[in-house]
């Protein structure tokens, strides 16, 4: 059965759930305020910790979590790098910079999230790559002075904010969570039948293979598969 973020309270009034395992949409969503569903999914994890009912997460909604948050701050700390560093900068690495910039303040201004494409942060990492700082080159200085502090924290925030409760498979006999110890056999099996990417197929084996009754999503085609599968769970 798949619920509507708009009845969630009702739901949560009538089902009286212990716990929800929630995906990679609703966390990232909710501690990114520029992400075009924020309001939504800070609404919808509020109704949870209203209600008092934790939300789990694994390793992958961790990993994607993460990768998200990246993409977020890279602009931003390129546009602080530029600021601190411009007046010794020149040529290719200059104009991209700048032009970064301007993109990331007016994304900014307008409330549009600012996560950068994967492709444009292997661009500017092989041009800082080319520039050679005191202490190494250019990507190295910048990941360690203006990324690390900022990235290294967001997941713990999460955890804390959110009342998010990690599952871990290291001692999975162990877990109360879990009814089985989820195999990368029906993950293969579950990207193959309904052709989702690997990462969601993962979560959602994991959310299958645990005690826990519902998910948090705001990705329509993994609530689908989700609720396919869990048929007579």
């Amino acid at each position: 059965m798949v619920e509507p973020f708009s009845q969630l309270k009702n739901f949560l009034t009538r089902e009286k759930i212990k716990g929800c395992f929630a995906d990679t949409t609703v966390i990232f969503s909710a501690t990114y305020p520029l992400d075009p569903i924020n309001e939504q999914c800070e609404l919808a994890v509020g109704l949870f910790s209203d209600f008092g009912i934790p939300l789990f997460s694994n390793v992958n909604v961790r990993a994607e979590f993460l990768e998200n948050h990246r993409r977020a701050l890279v602009p931003e700390c390129l546009a602080d790098f530029l600021e601190d560093m411009g007046a010794d900068l020149d040529g290719p690495l200059l104009e991209k910079l700048k032009s970064n910039r301007t993109s990331f303040r007016k994304k900014i201004e307008e409330g549009k999230s600012a996560k950068m494409d994967v492709n444009q942060i292997r661009m500017f990492r092989q041009l800082l790559r080319d520039y050679e700082c005191p202490g190494g080159n250019g990507w190295e200085i910048f990941c360690e002075v203006y990324l690390h502090g900022r990235l290294v924290p967001v997941w713990e925030d999460a955890q804390r904010e959110l009342n998010l409760n990690f599952i871990s498979l290291r001692s999975h006999e162990e877990n109360p969570f879990l009814n089985d110890a989820p195999e990368w056999e029906r993950a293969t099996d579950i990207m193959g039948r309904y052709g989702i990417a690997s990462a969601d197929a993962m979560i959602l084996n994991m959310f299958l293979c645990s005690k826990i009754p519902v998910l948090l999503s705001a990705d329509n085609e993994m609530a689908a598969c989700a609720a396919k599968e869990s048929r007579g769970k």
